[in-house]
């Protein structure tokens, strides 16, 4: 059992209008739900979808769902070719995965870790999470969320020089 010195207890902000037998963690415990449902919902339809160069495609039937700034400007966002990346990464195909988006393989694999991570946060009924853990999971948003940055700036530099 972790020491309190190690742990993070989640903080709560009571409504006026709870009263003291009203459970108040549900706030906490839908926002870890919401998280868990959607990196899910992510990784399921990186099997599902099928990619190519041209995009996505569901069941033979094109992914109607593009990149506005590209389509419009020309112009590829931080996260132009992540979903590609995802479903070439979910059907084993690294090199295309990387290929699509550099960061695409490491976001896929932080997505898997969510669930565990989420799953232990909804399991924990003391409100309370090693603050190694939670350390260590800011720290991987952080340096993906910086990778992804980079990796723009970078293509944006090219498009400049």
């Amino acid at each position: 059992m972790p020491l309190a010195s190690q742990t993070i207890r989640w903080q709560y902000q009571a409504h006026s209008t709870t009263s003291a037998g009203e459970n108040i963690g549900t706030d906490w415990k839908a926002y870890h739900l919401i998280v868990l449902l959607a990196c899910m919902g992510v990784l399921a339809g990186s099997f599902i979808l099928q990619p190519s160069e041209k995009g996505l495609s569901l069941f033979g039937c094109r992914w109607p769902f593009h990149c506005w700034l590209y389509e419009t400007l020309g112009i590829q966002c931080a996260l132009c070719g992540m979903s590609r990346s995802f479903c070439s990464f979910a059907h084993g195909d690294i090199g295309a995965s990387l290929g699509f988006h550099p960061v695409g393989p490491f976001l896929f694999a932080f997505f898997c870790l969510q669930i565990p991570y989420r799953l232990h946060a909804l399991a924990s009924r003391a409100r309370t999470i090693d603050r190694r853990v939670a350390t260590a999971h800011l720290i991987l948003v952080v340096l993906l969320c910086a990778s992804i940055a980079c990796n723009w700036f970078l293509y944006l530099e090219g498009l400049i020089l």
